[in-house]
């Protein structure tokens, strides 16, 4: 029965079992925090939301890391540096973002109808803009850390004793990219499409974790999509209707290729983007287009 919970050559809990310890730790952690910060104003609200839960799941993984994984934040891709890695991905959100509203409002489908829409209208647009962008950071932050750092890791592991490390780590890769994308499929206006094209998100997202081992680009790329997308453009964030928008526009296009309530993660239009910058990022040479390196992730 020990042998069930505990993996004897690696001295430690086996991954299923350290995935699930970190989850608990987390929720009791966030829920503590929230007691904490309980009745804070509207604005607060909208823009501490997601540093509590960021401070959740980046204490449960030094905790659960360093006393059960037996590993280093660093082992999890949580690094500051290369800084530049965060800039190039939070240039590729947004222009991927822009790109697609560009041509929904070439092709007639975008009409502006507001300028600096602040639904928090009891506090000025610079300052409810700003704890936006605070709040996409650090949302992109926590979900990364747990999905592309924890659980991509620890479920390679886990499958590690019947494949191949380098098969290990690219089913890991899909199945934590199908995980991102399955877990808003219970958002208001969700669809078939609009869950495909977050699977296909998340493995944009993913693919230079795995070259890499380091999350950086991949937080700046998914907070600077949501940013753009939502108070930029003004598009619902997957479902999520935007609280502060530099612009907001009327949308005429057909809801197959703009997403419609959704938002344009819902689209065939962020379809075609999403998979053709994959597909451009996997073939250049730039991204060094080899097999998914175990030992770059440090698979045990």
């Amino acid at each position: 029965m020990k042998a069930f919970f505990w993996n004897k050559e690696e001295k430690r809990i086996r991954a299923p079992f350290r995935i699930f310890i970190l989850i608990l730790i987390a929720a009791v952690f966030a829920n503590i925090l929230s007691l904490v910060f309980d009745n804070l104003n509207e604005l607060l609200e909208k823009s501490l939301l997601n540093f509590l839960i960021m401070a959740a799941i980046l204490f449960s993984i030094y905790i659960v890391g360093t006393y059960v994984d037996k590993r280093r934040w660093v082992d999890f891709g949580i690094t500051l540096l290369p800084i530049k890695s965060f800039f190039f991905g939070a240039c590729l959100g947004a222009f991927l973002v822009t790109l697609i509203f560009v041509v929904m409002y070439l092709l007639g489908w975008l009409e502006i109808s507001d300028l600096k829409y602040n639904k928090l209208s009891t506090y000025p647009f610079v300052l409810a803009f700003t704890g936006q962008i605070f709040r996409y950071l650090c949302g992109s932050v926590f979900e990364e850390a747990f999905s592309r750092g924890y659980l991509l890791i620890n479920i390679a592991e886990g499958l590690k004793g019947k494949l191949s490390s380098s098969k290990a780590v690219f089913i890991s890769y899909i199945i934590t990219s199908s995980i991102f994308g399955i877990l808003h499929i219970g958002n208001d206006n969700s669809s078939l499409l609009s869950t495909i094209n977050l699977i296909l998100l998340g493995l944009l997202f993913g693919w230079l974790v795995v070259k890499t081992g380091k999350l950086n680009f991949a937080i700046g790329l998914h907070a600077f999509w949501n940013i753009f997308q939502n108070n930029v453009f003004g598009s619902a964030n997957s479902g999520k209707e935007s609280i502060v928008t530099i612009l907001t526009f009327e949308n005429s296009g057909n809801e197959l290729w703009t997403g419609g309530s959704f938002g344009v993660e819902g689209g065939l239009l962020t379809t075609v983007a999403i998979s053709l910058t994959l597909f451009i990022m996997m073939r250049s040479e730039i991204f060094d287009n080899n097999k998914f390196n175990q030992k770059i992730l440090k698979i045990k």
